[in-house]
């Protein structure tokens, strides 16, 4: 099976063609006549929600694209049910998720596309009841509804399939002392366009920090967004901190730090997203204060890595002490990084490296941007400019996609993300 990186990169960069869109507009180019299923009979077609719902109150459903050509499934609309009925979505081409799908009832939601769906807009799967079952691209998903279930059932399976039935705030959990997730992390958890807020971690005891503790091999964290973060760790030997993931060794695709701060009182190793990453980190980005204190390596989206990161950026303000290693995007970089911008504003203590993408880079950059107005240097990397390091003004950035950024995954709205280019599949909200 590919990976899910690889297929939604050749998804998202296919050129428009035929749709099967699942809207609230008029059903047409719908064959329904067979019972349990409706196949799309041209290029151009509709389901309507309110129909499938009807035909959900009477059995199991199958809506499937058109069988003779590469067709995308679209779902445009809000959509939910309430019974128990089945519904299978599948689609010989993409499937992207522009609305929110909401499973109301106990019953089975199996999304037959290869590499699993692409979320947009404002695309979710919610499932009131976990005891709902989900199925994606063949692989069967264990249903949580909260951090305390997510905790239990990776502590129980670290290589499990689970998924975040719906969003979660986890002000109702108080301040966590612990990382939520303990347990090493070497499955797959998939957000389903959902969010956790207010997470609240204050942690004196383990070294690495976040809301997993560590990921490792084959891990997946994707289509996860966190809002309004409180991270705090306080281990007087060692940090490694980030809102997501304190050490990712695995895939880190399609998640989101929107909101709060990650800081530290001690030496440390912090990121907005993820403090230490020696894995890959794709499609992602941060608006989150990140403070570090001396000797620190500082990053709004990650504080040292050694892995892969891609179209990435960060937006939120850096700061750490003297001899710190402090940048708008990565602290410390001995890893590869191309297509990722940031603006954050940048600053450091005494011999502090500072940088509006980087504090230190050890290797080549490619198509990396960075602010010059708002970061507050016109320093790329440390006190230096290295090729592959672009400084823009605000305006620039605005004016269009940087060089190099894809416009199949990257795009801009002037009322959106101020004006700022945004990733298509991973969009603020």
């Amino acid at each position: 099976m590919r990976s899910f990186a690889v297929v939604a990169a050749m998804l998202l960069a296919l050129p428009a063609h035929a749709t099967l869109d699942i809207s609230h507009k008029p059903t047409r180019n719908m064959d329904c006549s067979t019972p349990g299923e409706c196949i799309a009979t041209d290029a151009d077609a509709v389901m309507n929600t309110d129909q499938l719902a009807a035909l959900l109150a009477d059995g199991d459903m199958r809506v499937v694209t058109n069988g003779v050509i590469f067709q995308d499934m679209v779902i445009a609309s809000p959509f939910s049910w309430a019974g128990s009925h089945a519904l299978t979505l599948e689609s010989n081409d993409a499937l992207f998720v522009r609305n929110a799908v909401t499973v109301q009832g106990t019953a089975n939601l199996t999304l037959a596309v290869a590499g699993g769906p692409i979320f947009q807009n404002k695309g979710a799967l919610r499932f009131w009841d976990t005891a709902s079952r989900l199925t994606i691209d063949g692989q069967k998903y264990r249903l949580v509804g909260s951090i305390a279930e997510l905790a239990a059932a990776v502590a129980a399976r670290p290589r499990a399939f689970l998924a975040l039935a719906r969003d979660y705030d986890a002000a109702q959990d108080g301040q966590y002392t612990r990382d939520p997730v303990l347990t090493t992390f070497a499955g797959t958890f998939d957000g389903l366009g959902n969010r956790i807020r207010n997470l609240s971690i204050w942690n004196m005891q383990d070294n690495n920090v976040g809301l997993f503790q560590a990921t490792k091999g084959r891990a997946a964290i994707r289509n996860l967004g966190l809002v309004d973060v409180n991270v705090l760790a306080e281990n007087s030997f060692v940090n490694f901190a980030g809102a997501l993931v304190g050490y990712n060794g695995g895939t880190i695709e399609n998640c989101s730090v929107d909101g709060g701060t990650v800081r530290t009182d001690f030496r440390g190793t912090l990121g907005g997203l993820a403090g230490l990453n020696y894995g890959r980190i794709y499609r992602a980005w941060t608006n989150v204060s990140v403070e570090g204190a001396q000797n620190a390596e500082v990053g709004g989206l990650i504080g040292n890595t050694h892995g892969h990161v891609e179209n990435v950026y960060a937006l939120g303000r850096v700061i750490a002490g003297d001899q710190s290693d402090v940048g708008g995007l990565v602290g410390y970089s001995f890893g590869h990084v191309r297509l990722a911008y940031a603006t954050g504003h940048v600053s450091g203590g005494q011999n502090a490296r500072v940088g509006g993408l980087m504090g230190t880079s050890q290797l080549p950059l490619h198509h990396t941007y960075w602010d010059v107005e708002t970061s507050g240097t016109s320093f790329g990397v440390g006190g230096a400019n290295v090729d592959g390091a672009t400084g823009m003004t605000t305006a620039e950035l605005q004016a269009g996609l940087p060089r190099g950024f894809d416009p199949f995954v990257w795009t801009q709205d002037a009322a959106i993300n101020g004006g700022l280019p945004y990733l298509l599949g991973n969009p603020p909200r």
